[in-house]
């Protein structure tokens, strides 16, 4: 019974891991309604039980524009140099000041937007066809105070677009201000503020290429990997908060602070791929004028930046089990307050985990043991009552009461630990805290792989001691095989992982064997009882 608990949580450990890593699908989406806004060009034909594009139909995008940026202004702060262009009145560039971009002396600063590939985001676009200039036009600019003011005139028509640091980080208050002529119609279809990209390539293996576009409505996350975008665009409607488009590190994102609700779209049409908010251009009898507030948060993933608007915080993907993820990242970053070094934050942290759970491992352990003595009798009792099921399922039962064994004392400890064990290696695998962050030797970086594959093939070394460890009496040949595959198919998995994450893995094995040892050492080693 002992072996075969351990089989079944490394073969669980081995179907989660390969389920996270390849096969699981994004978030299930809200309902969704595709609509297409007045004076704006039919999107391609839609199945409208999905709302995804039929066979053959090649969607267009609102930001299908030749929007080149050359940068005429310029916001900045301590962490950010924020470059305006007077082209569409919008920020054209920012570069990160602390992040760079390789661990080269020389290298560039992170660039979480750039004026190549994301030239649409965080812009003005319309979709009534009469005010497309003020989307892609020359915008006149003047400076009032700390803001940087555009505007633009399309008939009787202005726009008004100023920015202005919020905080002197990474946040940027943004507002956008359209005044109609007092007369005429009161429909000007939609307003739509995109974060997104072109001839961008998902790479799940490479943090700074796993793109995804993610929205905040009705407190729920909505995310979609660049892979997962479906063609067309996929409206949601509810109370919008923000809009973020980014890879696993760094991000862009759009908080909605107006009076006006938007709906949510995703959409990958044409050469833009991300997510915007669509905002209803419908004026009031009187009205002339309407103003959108926003927040604009551009740079990297930092938890206690994040923080500061409702529900930014989950843009870090630390999964189901995020609820244990944060107090662990919280944990980890006090560590490295007086060690100063993530890697050994990582291996103290992984050690703080091992020694809290090891009652729990105990515990397992003597169960499993206590199973293991029995295991000649339940041998006796199967051959027994080969034929009589039920009656086999009683005996056992009876022989479990009358040694007071629990048969899923052995597994359910384990279980209680699994879900800390998964967040810790969903924060080691999405923080920022490890970009390009130092441990010793030929680690330099604990957000990528390690370059000799050191720490996997000690990984599986390790965990091919602690199986030798494991008494596997009563396993028959072809699960003591499988059981000795797993270290192997562990250490190829762990290659490409981010050194971070095969350090902790590795340091959890081998504190595992440590455990081993010790619980060997308890008193009242098991010995088989006798059949009978």
């Amino acid at each position: 019974m002992q072996s075969r608990t351990w089989l079944a949580v490394a073969l669980a450990c081995l179907v989660w891991f390969t389920y996270m890593r390849w096969f699981a699908p994004p978030m299930p989406e809200h309902t969704a309604q595709t609509q297409t806004a007045p004076g704006q060009a039919a999107p391609a034909t839609l199945d409208q039980g999905s709302g995804v594009p039929v066979a053959g139909s090649v969607p267009t995008s609102p930001f299908d524009v030749d929007l080149a940026l050359p940068a005429t202004a310029s916001i900045d702060t301590k962490n950010l140099h924020i470059a305006l262009s007077d082209r569409g009145g919008k920020i054209a560039s920012v570069e990160v000041l602390d992040y760079t971009a390789t661990l080269q002396k020389d290298s560039p600063h992170i660039a979480s937007l750039n004026a190549t590939t994301m030239v649409q985001s965080l812009g003005t676009f319309f979709s009534e066809p009469a005010l497309a200039q003020l989307g892609t036009g020359a915008y006149t600019r003047t400076q009032a105070g700390a803001q940087t003011v555009f505007h633009k005139d399309v008939g009787d028509v202005r726009v008004t677009k100023s920015y202005q640091s919020a905080d002197g980080n990474y946040f940027l208050d943004h507002l956008v201000t359209l005044r109609f002529p007092a007369a005429g119609r009161r429909d000007w279809g939609f307003l739509l503020m995109p974060v997104g990209g072109e001839g961008l390539v998902y790479k799940a293996d490479h943090p700074q290429d796993a793109w995804e576009a993610v929205a905040y409505q009705n407190e729920k996350i909505a995310r979609k990997t660049l892979e997962a975008l479906e063609p067309g665009p996929q409206v949601h409607q509810g109370d919008t908060k923000w809009v973020a488009f980014g890879n696993r590190y760094f991000t862009n994102v759009l908080v909605n602070e107006s009076s006006i609700n938007p709906d949510v779209v995703f959409d990958k049409s044409g050469a833009f791929s991300g997510v915007y908010m669509k905002f209803p251009l419908v004026l009031k009898e009187g009205q002339q004028e309407m103003v959108f507030k926003f927040r604009i948060f551009s740079g990297p993933k930092e938890y206690s930046e994040l923080a500061k608007v409702p529900g930014l915080r989950q843009l870090i993907d630390y999964g189901f089990f995020s609820f244990f993820a944060f107090p662990l990242l919280e944990v980890l970053r006090f560590f490295n307050t007086f060690l100063h070094n993530f890697g050994w934050s990582i291996i103290l942290l992984t050690l703080l985990v091992r020694i809290l759970f090891y009652p729990l491992s105990l515990k397992s352990y003597k169960s499993m043991k206590a199973m293991q003595k029995l295991q000649p009798q339940l041998n006796a009792l199967k051959e027994k009552y080969k034929d009589d099921t039920a009656k086999f399922g009683q005996e056992q039962m009876a022989l479990f009461r009358q040694h007071k064994v629990n048969p899923a004392g052995g597994c359910l400890p384990l279980l209680m630990q699994f879900p800390v064990f998964v967040a810790l290696y969903a924060v080691l695998q999405n923080s920022i805290e490890l970009f390009h962050a130092p441990f010793f030797g030929w680690i330099q970086d604990l957000s990528s792989k390690d370059p000799f594959y050191v720490f996997p093939v000690l990984m599986g070394v390790s965990m091919f001691a602690q199986q030798k460890m494991t008494p596997v009496a009563g396993m028959d040949p072809m699960q003591q095989k499988i059981l000795l595959l797993m270290p192997v198919i562990f250490s190829f998995m762990m290659l490409n992982l981010p050194s971070g994450l095969t350090i902790y893995i590795f340091v959890s094995t081998l504190l595992g064997i440590v455990q081993q040892l010790l619980m060997n050492r308890e008193p009242g080693k098991a010995k088989a009882l006798p059949a009978t």
